[in-house]
């Protein structure tokens, strides 16, 4: 790739990635824990009940393999990828599909295969925001030197980043923009009604085997990673917010490192914008290209992140209740025009100093917190009757009659019982579990 010569290539770079509406898509992605069916423990990345094992059988029903060096890190297939977190969390990212029925219909597939290779194996997949057992010294981590680089720098800049790294799970749903003006539009509501997603989707109550007082501690884990890269920016709730305040966003985040000729080299702390000038610490007269730009854009871990499409990240890892109940909500609220006109009225007097502390606050109190003298709870029936209202209007139909609306029913659960994934998970733990955290992997795991 060419060297980038002004930041303009870089505001270019996302205005390229503007699609017509026909050609919108959903893309998904899913994180699961794995753990040893006989003893609940983590796997390892290498032996006989082991994520190499995995692979091995994965393999043989046609997924290739990536290799970085000798290692195994990631499979692909049919525009489907599995990919390897640094604690050895699963990854799926999906294909990018036209409605929720697809998406659905893949992540459905994807699981049951991956299912009948695990219990082969004796391993087990759990989808939870934080692995409920485990220490961070008993978490195998994979080889990724990415992964290494980042260990070293992350208790450098905040007290949790090991633990995000090795001990959350989330659902990640990455949507298009059609141009600047919607990518404005779209990623003020986002960011706005941020809290209220962290509340619907809250499912990391546990650590360590027992209650962490919070509902969504992936969450809390996020708020305290490195606040130069994670959060909520405030430029997307007022009127600077603008692909090229983006690109000025970006290159204030500190690097982790650039690759060249297959090799990492660690630039941790460094500033981008002096490897556009040639002026790198740890590589003198190398400028920057597009290449680094997009390694570089995805170690921004903001709540919603700028590729060249939106990714949207508020959602802990959800059992079968949130595969595909997260996407759905967001499809509906950001892929009708009215839907989306809806959410911004809603919205509209919210200012970024209450949505902040909100965002602060729902990790422990969830429906509770307050935003604009009403309880989240309050405000999600209202977003979620616009999703449901954009669904509709979507008339995304499938062979049965059913439009993408049907996708909502267990956000209606959660709303009518007045219970999260997390609140759920602890009221079971609290009775029916008589207070045993093992049985989370018996009857929550896939």
């Amino acid at each position: 790739m060419k060297d980038i010569l002004n930041k303009t290539q870089l505001v270019d770079y996302f205005s390229e990635g503007a699609k017509k509406r026909n050609q919108w898509r959903i893309g998904s992605e899913y994180e699961n824990l794995l753990f040893d069916l006989s003893n609940y423990k983590s796997v390892p990345y290498s032996g006989k009940k082991s994520i190499l094992a995995i692979f091995s059988e994965l393999i043989k029903n046609k997924w290739k393999p990536v290799k970085e060096g000798k290692n195994i890190l990631s499979l692909i297939k049919n525009k489907k990828s599995i990919t390897l977190e640094p604690g050895l969390q699963f990854e799926l990212s999906g294909d990018a599909v036209k409605n929720i029925h697809q998406t659905c219909s893949e992540v459905g597939t994807y699981i049951q295969e991956l299912k009948i290779v695990c219990e082969n194996l004796g391993i087990g997949l759990l989808s939870n925001g934080f692995a409920p057992t485990a220490r961070l010294n008993q978490i195998f981590k994979s080889p990724k030197k990415r992964y290494e680089i980042m260990r070293k720098y992350m208790p450098r800049v905040g007290n949790n980043g090991l633990d995000m790294m090795h001990r959350t799970c989330a659902t990640q749903v990455n949507l298009d923009y059609s141009n600047e003006k919607d990518y404005i539009k779209k990623t003020k509501l986002i960011a706005t009604i941020t809290p209220v997603a962290v509340a619907l989707f809250s499912n990391s109550p546990f650590k360590e085997k027992k209650l962490n007082n919070f509902l969504s501690y992936r969450t809390h884990i996020w708020q305290n990673t490195d606040k130069n890269r994670s959060g909520i920016p405030s430029f997307f709730l007022d009127e600077s917010n603008s692909f090229e305040r983006y690109v000025d966003f970006a290159l204030e985040v500190p690097m982790y490192f650039i690759i060249k000729n297959n090799q990492y080299i660690n630039c941790a702390g460094e500033n981008f914008g002096d490897f556009i000038k040639g002026n790198l610490k740890n590589l003198k007269n190398k400028k920057a290209t597009l290449q680094d730009w997009e390694n570089h854009i995805s170690t921004i871990f903001t709540e919603l992140r700028l590729k060249k499409y939106l990714e949207i990240r508020s959602a802990d890892s959800c059992s079968s209740s949130g595969i595909c109940s997260v996407p759905a909500f967001w499809t509906g609220l950001l892929y009708n025009e009215q839907a989306l006109e809806k959410g911004l009225e809603y919205v509209k007097n919210w200012k970024y100093s209450e949505v902040y502390n909100a965002y602060l606050e729902v990790p422990k109190k969830g429906f509770n917190t307050l935003l604009k003298n009403k309880k989240i709870y309050e405000h999600a029936k209202i977003l979620v009757k616009f999703s449901a209202f954009g669904l509709k209007n979507r008339k995304q139909i499938d062979n049965k009659g059913n439009d993408e609306s049907i996708f909502l029913k267990d956000i209606y659960q959660f709303l009518d019982n007045k219970q999260s994934p997390a609140q759920r998970l602890i009221s079971k733990y609290k009775s029916e579990w008589k207070k045993d955290i093992f049985k989370i992997f018996d009857e929550e795991a896939f």
